[in-house]
């Protein structure tokens, strides 16, 4: 069986959800997959999860929600995440050109027919597969293991151990050579995606809820100092990141 993945549906009709949901679902076991499906029909719920940190690896949207726009949700997700899988599943016929925009696959009208979203849910696993993910290499004592840098939340330098916390709770601790904290993370931070807040912390900027003067508040609770040094680096990588 593949690895497990997951699949964001979101859609204000909850009645097309449930279809879209159990015909993902059955494509699902068709292929002998495991995936956790997640399913939101109040798009600002999933915008603030998403902003919050939690990302999906196959994402279907629709397109008019009340008020909120599925293009703008589009928009987001492939700011943050280019390469993300994304399918439209709408009533809508007038977006289809905004929605390949933002690099859509599909853009599937309702009533949805099975084999046409089977199709784009084949295609869509596809480029799940094919596009490499961003991985961070951790120096273990006598190994060495690869993590997503998508699911880091921060990275805490301690001498010259490091502690890596995931987005699931989970502590990697590692070493590092003998260069500067800075220097050996230059990459990451060259990304865009993470920014030094005080000399022993690196931070995810995907899982930040809100800055405060001395301290940055994390999707997950927790509390990261922010040193005089970073205020102003950190607010404007912060607001940089934001306004893509």
């Amino acid at each position: 069986m593949d690895k497990k993945f997951s699949i964001l549906i979101c859609d204000y009709d909850k009645h097309d959800v449930r279809i879209i949901e159990a015909m993902t679902r059955e494509w699902l076991a068709e292929n002998e997959r495991e995936a956790d499906v997640t399913v939101f029909t109040d798009p600002v719920k999933f915008r603030e999860t998403f902003v919050g940190g939690t990302s999906y690896d196959i994402y279907l949207l629709g397109v008019s929600m009340h008020g909120s726009s599925g293009i703008e949700l589009g928009r987001l997700i492939h700011t943050r995440y280019p390469n993300a899988p994304l399918i439209y599943v709408t009533r809508s016929k007038g977006h289809a050109l905004e929605a390949f925009t933002v690099n859509a696959l599909r853009y599937i009208l309702k009533p949805v027919d099975y084999m046409e979203f089977v199709s784009a849910l084949d295609f869509a696993y596809i480029v799940y597969r094919a596009v490499p993910r961003n991985i961070v290499t951790v120096r273990l004592p006598g190994a060495v293991t690869n993590l997503n840098e998508d699911d880091v939340v921060y990275i805490e330098n301690n001498v010259r151990s490091m502690k890596y916390v995931m987005k699931d709770g989970e502590v990697v601790n590692g070493t590092r050579r003998n260069i500067s904290f800075e220097n050996f993370f230059a990459p990451l931070l060259a990304s865009g995606k993470f920014v030094q807040s005080h000399k022993s912390f690196i931070v995810n900027m995907n899982y930040i809820s809100s800055l405060r003067t001395a301290s940055i508040r994390l999707s997950t609770g927790m509390n990261i100092p922010i040193s005089r040094r970073h205020i102003a680096e950190v607010h404007k990588a912060y607001e940089k990141f934001n306004s893509k």
